[in-house]
């Protein structure tokens, strides 16, 4: 990956929030299994032991000790343990503000990266320290977790990017992280593709392709998903009114976010705030 596609995933990743729902070491059973399913968290596993299969995304992939795992929510997969050892792993699940599924398609990161052996006390120990602070109730306790899932997920980015092919720079980059950051400043307010392209100094037409190029979707489709994230933030993170989330978000009147939102998510803003205000048990 060139300076410029890094400093692209660099932007996507710098409005990073994060939930910790789980973590745990676990020796997976033999009867270890189950069909396929569309997760809305993401999951990370070290895997230490063991073996079994994994289909994600439609592909076949085999794990093996020695490698992390990272699953985006909205991917779908199924797992299951094969005849013999049984896997023994770390894991855990996380919601985040940022899809990461289209951070994968965006950038073709992998799915699974080797771990070093001089890497893997640091990992153990990242993951531990989720698992045991996970229900602590010290002052600094979501920080010291916050931190450790952060370092984790780095972690993880940093040795997928590693693993990618290096393609030539491309074109116009430099304008298209300039005009991101021109709609991260502007969300709440109306923006057009006219606008856009004026500050990038491009046609219309040629903005449009370029964006949908660099991006995987169109500028106004990315707007409209950047303006439901942070709406989902807002809901799950504050006590706001659900007309002053519409407003925050670039959404204006109140009745339309709802409809925009529900066909989104499946859940209208109220029955989202009232899913995401806990996490509870949940299985590797």
């Amino acid at each position: 990956m060139e300076q410029d596609q890094s400093q692209l995933l660099n932007h996507q990743l710098s409005r990073l929030r994060v939930k910790l729902l789980f973590a745990k070491l676990s020796v997976c059973s033999p009867e270890w299994r189950r069909s396929a399913y569309l997760p809305s968290y993401n999951q990370m596993y070290y895997i230490m032991e063991g073996e079994g299969s994994l289909r994600l995304d439609g592909k076949q992939y085999r794990p093996k000790p020695g490698e992390l795992w990272f699953l985006p929510g909205g991917v779908e997969q199924a797992y299951s343990a094969a005849d013999g050892i049984p896997y023994t792993m770390y894991w855990c699940h996380f919601r985040a503000n940022v899809s990461f599924m289209r951070l994968f398609q965006w950038f073709g990161l992998p799915y699974a990266v080797p771990v070093a052996a001089e890497d893997i006390r640091q990992l153990q120990s990242g993951f531990r320290e989720l698992a045991d602070r996970r229900t602590g109730t010290g002052p600094a306790t979501t920080l010291q977790v916050q931190a450790a899932l952060f370092t984790l997920i780095g972690f993880f980015i940093d040795r997928a990017v590693m693993l990618l092919r290096r393609d030539p720079p491309p074109v116009a980059i430099g304008k298209l992280l300039d005009c991101l950051q021109y709609i991260e400043a502007r969300l709440a307010q109306d923006l057009t593709v006219e606008q856009l392209s004026q500050h990038a100094h491009f046609h219309p037409n040629y903005f449009i392709r370029m964006f949908k190029r660099y991006m995987g979707l169109p500028p106004m489709r990315y707007i409209h998903e950047r303006r439901m994230e942070n709406a989902q933030q807002l809901l799950a993170s504050t006590e706001l009114q659900i007309g002053e989330v519409a407003q925050r978000s670039g959404f204006g009147d109140g009745s339309y976010f709802s409809a925009a939102f529900k066909k989104s998510t499946g859940l209208s803003p109220t029955d989202y705030r009232h899913l995401h205000g806990g996490a509870g048990k949940m299985n590797p």
